[in-house]
């Protein structure tokens, strides 16, 4: 008998007060820190402040990611300019369905697409954050020029830069995802922003 494959559902939800504790949690993990622009631990006061500045703010917006029903990790958009968003993401948790980060990114991709008047999606990646880098390489991401970056750990590094012209997804969508493992394509079809 053949086991029925089954794939996580994927769902979107505006950051909430019920979520403020799990996010700081996350958002303190030494793994998340570390490819963040600012790796210092973030008190809980700090992290109250950011949820206020949040909610007041309309370019920005922020999304608990969850898999089942089961929260995994963050994914955010804020305004950079006229027609292009800036994205960020995390995932909070380790024992997570396989491909996670990659439906993070097909989901960052699409949800900009979807907004109206939006034109371009750019990221920014910390240069020693190789496995990113080749994530938005492999989606078809445009590099932009290096900013200068700081010191992490006595070693040197820049931000790597990058954008995607929305229309080039819609026209690329199909094409990127029939390069991935067809376990994605699957689970990406099941992501969902509500």
């Amino acid at each position: 008998m053949t086991a029925i494959k089954t794939y996580p559902i994927s769902h979107f939800s505006s950051l909430t007060a019920a979520d403020l504790e799990r996010v700081w949690h996350w958002r303190n993990q030494s793994e998340i820190r570390r490819n963040m622009h600012n790796d210092a631990p973030i008190s809980w006061q700090e992290h109250l402040s950011w949820f206020e500045k949040l909610h007041s703010d309309e370019s920005r917006q922020v999304f608990v990611f969850k898999q089942n029903d089961r929260p995994i990790g963050v994914l955010n958009f804020s305004q950079r300019s006229k027609g292009e968003l800036e994205w960020g993401c995390y995932l909070g948790e380790t024992d997570v369905w396989p491909g996670s980060g990659l439906l993070l990114e097909i989901a960052a991709l699409d949800y900009a697409a979807a907004q109206c008047g939006q034109l371009s999606l750019y990221a920014e990646v910390l240069s020693f954050n190789q496995s990113v880098v080749r994530m938005h390489e492999f989606f078809g991401y445009q590099p932009l020029p290096d900013r200068p970056g700081q010191m992490r750990n006595d070693e040197p590094y820049v931000v790597n830069v990058f954008r995607y012209e929305l229309d080039e997804w819609r026209k690329n969508r199909t094409r990127v995802l029939a390069r991935l493992p067809k376990q994605i394509c699957a689970a990406a079809d099941l992501i969902q922003f509500i």
